[in-house]
């Protein structure tokens, strides 16, 4: 295999932050600030605000079924979408209309007519629907013309329009026919250069080349280097460098040592010749808990054949003790690091883990072979590796 290209793409992807998904969705920007009054608020003012209110709440759904938590949330977002067209209405000449309908434009209402018999299948008012999506529109091409939308919201348009073509580009691989990657980077760097005065071109950077990475395996690495070498923003130039030292730093043999929380003694050196599964976890973490039964079930399988696992837990400060009843319960034998410190673990600092659970599958020689053996790909990952 060869170790340029394949151990850390998945892990590219996978750890910058929202790729594709975040493309498709185009992360919404901060509202632009009310005008400074020395009085009281104009009614301007105190719309936006309870426009900007109404999509920060959180309602209370404990205790609730589905069926009312979905009620819920559509009647939120109805509301949402209502204050947001009241104030558009209501303050033509307002720059601040352009961030409501900035927001807007990824706010969706469920349209709930009723529910299916018993089941929580729900039937959908489809001309309300349809509506609004219309509705939608005009506002985006309402924005799309006018010469007054501050450059926060213009942003967010622009990289919309940014996401959309690259979705597109998306789906034509999936057709199976050729794309012109390349093409992307220019627009890319046009639009980190346009907008240069706001702090989003490393959020922008993560969103594109981890969507890249999952389309074209390897290709980060080149995109990285580039903006490294070129961009104008200082704060993308110090992305690039780390992104690319953890690139670097995952052709290396990993390199663990510590003291496991139930004082066992790790190294991941004396782990040479064995076939190591690197779990970076939490017991708060949904994603993480739904995949240990597999987890569990394929160290049994293989632990006598030279399977191991070490865990690196996310846990707080707080949770040492519920880290290690949780182990016990789950009966979860192999070792755990833990240094309470979140986010900022040790190990997870020093490998760039940005989401859990990331997985790491190590060969008997210490090098990383995939990021991403989850589900039954673990199972085959380790078989394979195992019989060499």
């Amino acid at each position: 295999m060869d170790i340029m290209t394949s151990p850390f793409r998945s892990f590219i992807a996978a750890g910058l932050a929202c790729g594709l998904q975040a493309l498709a969705s185009a992360q919404q920007p901060a509202a632009a600030p009310a005008p400074a009054v020395a009085a009281a608020l104009t009614p301007a003012d105190a719309a936006f605000a309870a426009f900007q209110d109404l999509r920060k709440a959180s309602p209370p759904t404990e205790g609730m079924d589905r069926r009312k938590m979905m009620l819920l949330r559509d009647e939120q977002l109805k509301a949402i979408v209502k204050a947001g067209l009241d104030f558009y209405e209501a303050n033509p000449a307002d720059p601040r209309r352009w961030d409501v309908v900035q927001a807007l434009s990824t706010t969706t209402p469920i349209f709930i007519q009723d529910f299916v018999g018993e089941t929580s299948a729900m039937k959908i008012d489809e001309a309300a629907k349809a509506a609004w999506q219309a509705k939608n529109e005009a506002l985006q091409q309402a924005m799309a013309a006018a010469t007054d939308v501050p450059p926060v919201p213009r942003e967010a348009m622009d990289w919309a329009a940014f996401a959309k073509s690259f979705r597109a580009a998306t789906q034509e691989l999936k057709n199976g026919k050729p794309v012109d990657w390349a093409a992307f980077r220019p627009r890319f760097d046009a639009h980190v250069a346009k907008y240069l005065q706001l702090d989003t071109a490393t959020r922008r950077a993560d969103d594109y080349l981890g969507a890249l990475e999952r389309n074209v395996p390897g290709a980060a690495e080149a995109e990285w280097a580039h903006l490294k070498a070129t961009t104008p923003s200082e704060a993308l130039r110090a992305q690039a460098s780390a992104q690319l030292a953890r690139i670097e730093l995952l052709r290396q043999p990993v390199d663990l040592a510590f003291t496991a929380v139930d004082g066992r003694a790790v190294d991941m050196k004396a782990l040479r010749g064995k076939v190591v599964l690197v779990d970076f976890w939490a017991t708060w973490c949904g994603p993480c808990i739904a995949e240990l039964p597999n987890v569990k079930a394929v160290y049994s399988k293989y632990h006598d054949k030279g399977f191991e696992i070490v865990g690196i837990s996310l846990d707080r400060a707080t949770d040492r003790q519920k880290l290690l009843d949780f182990v016990a319960k789950e009966e979860m034998p192999w070792p755990q690091h833990y240094d309470g410190k979140y986010w900022q673990n040790e190990y997870a600092v020093k490998y760039g883990i940005r989401g859990i659970p990331a997985m790491f599958l190590i060969d008997q020689n210490g090098r990383i072979v995939t990021t991403s053996a989850r589900g039954p790909a673990l199972e085959a990952q380790v078989a394979r590796l195992l019989a060499k």
